[in-house]
């Protein structure tokens, strides 16, 4: 098969940067100017037709307080301006200067941009509540990296939008990495087209395994933490493994009990999908983080049991056929090499596409606090013929949010 092409845009004439903001967000850009972001890329080189930074950069332009940030954000959302930004930008906004000084604070700006905050269904990393809809990223050790991935990429169920805040810098590295899910799939069809179509075709199949006790991992929550939200103390060992299935239940009918009390759980999932908003192709999902896990933790063969005591197989196609590792290997270096690092300062807050743009996490020392709140919107993301035929077999029912 050929190279999947990207829908074609027509192409428009764009404004320098500060140009076309100002144009655009009168109001807005009172407050706030761009600025470039060190090590940004062109969205043409994603294959877009059109020239813009990813990611576009904004920091306020004086001294804000905490209720004027808020005021700001929803006249930039009301205005529809967000919305044209983020795409034409590649789907990732990073807003530097504000007075996030707290869980909190962080939260009323997040709740600002106005989408609806997204319920978890399943969750292989630890994570804090600490504010309304605002979580630890991922409680997994600071000598480990995460590796690029699109949020829960590996289920039905999946945000369409990410926010991340920095309350503390660490004393050396814990930047979060971000690549464009459009390049990626533009990249796999200019240099190994065939890998994109067998992708297209079969999708992925992710098992994840959930043991009884929390442990000191990227994956390392327990079976009620991920699945256990019903489970009361009071209830016995067959009502709790019903509450579990019912929750499992809402995303994945292929589930395991074993003999030890852990709980694995199969997701075949598309990985190439529509990204509605630009009409581009994407690679969504978890295929680059769970190989590095996998390869890190020398968990490449059965039974995937990796040096942290936690599971970790590498991800296969759809019909359970091993994905050759020079693939693997080339879907995570482009991850990694088409990354720009976002260097954190205190009061940051990035606003990322989860259907447009991949995360990660880089090791480091001293003290770090980078907080984490998704959210839903629809109609961002839609699939293929071959990806509608896929997700016939898996259910999706979501949690409603608050």
């Amino acid at each position: 098969m050929a190279a999947i092409e990207i829908e074609q845009i027509p192409k428009a004439t764009i404004a320098g940067p500060q140009e076309d903001f100002q144009d655009h967000t009168t109001s807005t850009s009172q407050l706030f100017e761009t600025f470039v972001v060190p090590g940004h890329q062109n969205t043409a080189d994603f294959g877009l037709p059109w020239s813009a930074s990813f990611p576009l950069g904004l920091k306020a332009s004086k001294a804000l307080g905490l209720s004027e940030s808020i005021d700001a954000v929803k006249t930039f959302v009301q205005s529809e301006n967000l919305s044209r930004l983020i795409k034409k930008h590649g789907g990732a906004v990073l807003i530097r200067g504000l007075p996030i000084e707290t869980p909190h604070d962080y939260s009323k700006v997040a709740y600002a941009f106005g989408f609806r905050p997204h319920v978890e269904v399943g969750r292989p990393p630890l994570r804090t509540v600490l504010a309304p809809n605002v979580k630890t990223a991922n409680e997994g050790p600071p000598e480990l990296p995460i590796w690029p991935h699109s949020e829960y990429g590996w289920s039905t169920i999946n945000p369409s939008w990410l926010t991340f805040s920095a309350l503390q810098i660490p004393e050396s590295g814990g930047a979060t990495p971000i690549t464009s899910a459009i390049y990626i799939a533009h990249e796999l069809s200019r240099l190994k087209p065939e890998f994109l179509s067998t992708l297209l075709h079969k999708g992925v199949k992710y098992i994840y395994r959930y043991t009884t006790q929390t442990l000191v991992s990227n994956t390392g929550t327990s079976v009620r933490g991920a699945y256990g939200q019903e489970v009361r103390d009071e209830d016995d060992e067959a009502t709790a493994r019903s509450k579990i299935e019912a929750e499992v239940r809402r995303h994945s009918n292929r589930f395991e009990w074993h003999e030890d009390g852990s709980l694995s759980v199969t997701h075949i999932v598309p990985a190439i999908r529509i990204h509605d908003p630009t009409g581009a192709t994407v690679f969504f999902g978890n295929v680059t983080s769970a190989w590095g896990r996998s390869r890190h933790h020398g968990a490449t063969r059965p039974p995937f049991r990796g040096d942290d005591g936690s599971y970790h197989p590498p991800p296969t196609y759809g019909d359970g056929t091993p994905i050759d590792v020079e693939d693997l290997d080339l879907l995570l270096k482009l991850a990694e090499d088409g990354a720009v690092d976002v260097e954190w300062e205190q009061g940051d807050l990035v606003l990322l596409d989860n259907y447009a743009v991949m995360h990660s996490r880089k090791p480091w020392t001293g003290q770090r606090q980078v907080l984490a709140a998704l959210w839903d919107e629809d109609g961002r993301i839609r699939d293929f013929p071959e990806g509608v035929e896929l997700l016939k077999s898996s259910p999706r029912v979501p949690r409603n949010g608050v």
